[in-house]
């Protein structure tokens, strides 16, 4: 029987099991660019000179780092991927890399693959399934973006390129997250490292490296940046198709690596074994408290000190905002209208702080939900068949999903302004933006009570609480540029909050939302007192 037999039957089962999670994130990511274009007159009116407002974004450091390097930005479609297309192709290999693992390892992980492979399939062939789903997907991706951007009026080259630069960065990812579902023996760590150490690494070296601008000494190192060759390939500005072959060579590269460390693992094993563990341990890890902490340990250090170091760094890249702005005037115009203010400093500070906010509420969902999965795998039976109550089981994840990403959070309202205090000898800043974080607390709470209620009485469906979070990230990040009623835009766990310094503090939506999130964590821990286990 060759390694390949059953690929068909494997991709066929791959598409049915994760129809769903390749639709939402193919509609999603495609509908980006269009929504923007469609908005452009909006921000340029018709007639007007569009370099009079965006030639002062060209070298703006701060743009550079969030948006990415410049190329034709006074045309509209030059414009519109620079706005979203750089984030969009980002996105996608968050996309890659999390749906090749759930088709992998994950599968592996709970047991399905072992079934499957006891009949008429090859050692490979649920690699190679997988593989050819998310190949499709990917193709899917730049086929729906194409065609949707072109839709809207934007040349058809410039579109097809835009869609081949999203896709051709989930492909990539894909090859990265099959090796590393090879190396590690968990689809949790497998996605740690994959979207954690290495997509969040090349996220951070991006922003450094194009925040500096293109007259740096080392601005060259950007085509060292997996995530930065979709951009480079400068849709709607002069096209360079030849930069394709980078992300497709790396493609097939890493796939080759991964079908190799296939072939030289066990069933369930990965290539990094975890190291074993000590032959004695302090008391304190021998009840659920202990067992909660030494679970949940790596993510909790991983999350934290990402998320302080990446505020530090924005911070940094906004040091010159002042000067920036002191020199072009139409920037308070063109923040006004994308962000709420024209204070560029506050709008920036206000808006990162509100991002980051979202982010800190994924890492508590993604430390609560271990609750869940530890449920799934069987292993919460066996906790709860010793003296230890369902209570303090719950109550043992719930320690480290709320406190610590909100210290967390406060950290990074301290943190991001720390080099524009040290600039301008201004320390109130830190404790202006750690203000900011604070009043943003509730909605961080919220969200976690959302997913405790979830999974004390609706456990198989927790995926609701990414939606209310993809939801929250859109509004913060594009709704501003569309004519969406201000009701739906609030409809979001900080959208009735006071934003400091931007907005006056409203003790009554801190009170009242500080309440519910107490009141969905009490709901959610007497559901799971009450349910069945496992459900």
């Amino acid at each position: 029987m060759s390694t390949l037999t059953g690929t068909g039957m494997m991709l066929r089962l791959t598409l049915r099991r994760n129809w769903l999670f390749w639709s939402l994130w193919i509609l999603g990511l495609a509908c980006l660019m269009p929504l923007t274009a469609s908005q452009y007159d909006t921000i340029i009116p018709p007639g007007t000179d569009p370099r009079a407002t965006l030639d002062p974004l060209r070298n703006n450091p701060s743009m550079l780092a969030l948006l990415g390097p410049v190329f034709d930005i006074n045309t509209k479609g030059g414009f519109v991927f620079w706005r979203v297309g750089g984030f969009a192709s980002m996105l996608a290999g968050m996309m890659g890399a999390l749906g090749i693992i759930r088709a992998t390892r994950a599968e592996e992980e709970e047991g399905r693959l072992e079934l499957l492979r006891a009949g008429s399939v090859g050692r490979h062939a649920p690699l190679a399934g997988a593989l050819a789903c998310c190949m499709l997907a990917c193709l899917a991706l730049a086929a729906v973006t194409a065609a949707w951007t072109a839709s809207t009026g934007l040349p058809g080259t410039g579109s097809v390129a835009a869609g081949a630069a999203v896709g051709a960065e989930g492909l990539l990812f894909v090859g990265i997250g099959a090796v590393c579902a090879q190396l590690f023996e968990s689809a949790r760590s497998a996605r740690y490292w994959a979207v954690g150490a290495l997509w969040g690494g090349m996220f951070l070296l991006r922003m450094i490296v194009d925040g500096a601008g293109p007259e740096a000494s080392y601005a060259n190192l950007r085509w060292a940046i997996p995530m930065e060759w979709g951009m480079l390939l400068r849709p709607f500005a002069q096209e360079r198709w030849w930069v394709l072959a980078l992300p497709v060579t790396a493609f097939v590269l890493l796939v080759a690596v991964a079908f190799r460390l296939e072939s030289t693992r066990d069933h369930l094993a990965g290539l990094w074994q975890t190291r074993a563990g000590r032959a004695t341990a302090p008391g304190w890890l021998g009840g659920a408290w202990g067992l909660a902490w030494r679970l949940q340990r790596s993510t909790l250090l991983g999350w934290s000190l990402a998320l302080v170091l990446c505020s530090a760094g924005m911070g940094s890249i906004m040091s010159q905002m002042d000067k920036a702005l002191a020199a072009n005037p139409q920037m308070g115009e063109m923040l006004q209208k994308m962000g709420g203010t024209a204070n560029l400093q506050t709008a920036f500070y206000v808006a990162m702080t509100g991002i980051m906010a979202t982010v800190a509420a994924i890492m508590s969902a993604t430390v609560l939900v271990r609750l869940r999965s530890e449920e799934v795998h069987g292993h919460a039976e066996q906790v709860l068949a010793t003296a230890t109550s369902r209570t303090s089981l719950a109550l043992s994840h719930l320690l480290w999903a709320v406190p610590v990403p909100c210290i967390v959070l406060v950290a990074v309202g301290a943190a991001m302004p720390l080099v524009q205090a040290q600039r301008n000898h201004d320390w109130s800043l830190v404790g202006t933006y750690t203000r900011t974080a604070l009043g943003l607390l509730p909605g961080l709470v919220l969200v976690t009570g959302a997913m405790m209620l979830l999974i004390g009485w609706l456990p198989r469906l927790t995926g609701l609480v990414w939606a209310l979070l993809g939801w929250t990230m859109f509004c913060t990040w594009f709704a501003v540029l569309f004519d969406l009623p201000d009701w739906l835009v609030r409809l979001q766990p900080w959208g009735h909050l006071a934003h400091l310094p931007r907005d006056p503090m409203d003790w009554t939506a801190f009170t009242i939302e500080s309440a519910l999130a107490i009141a969905l964590l009490a709901l959610g821990l007497l559901g799971y007192r009450r349910r069945g286990i496992p459900a």
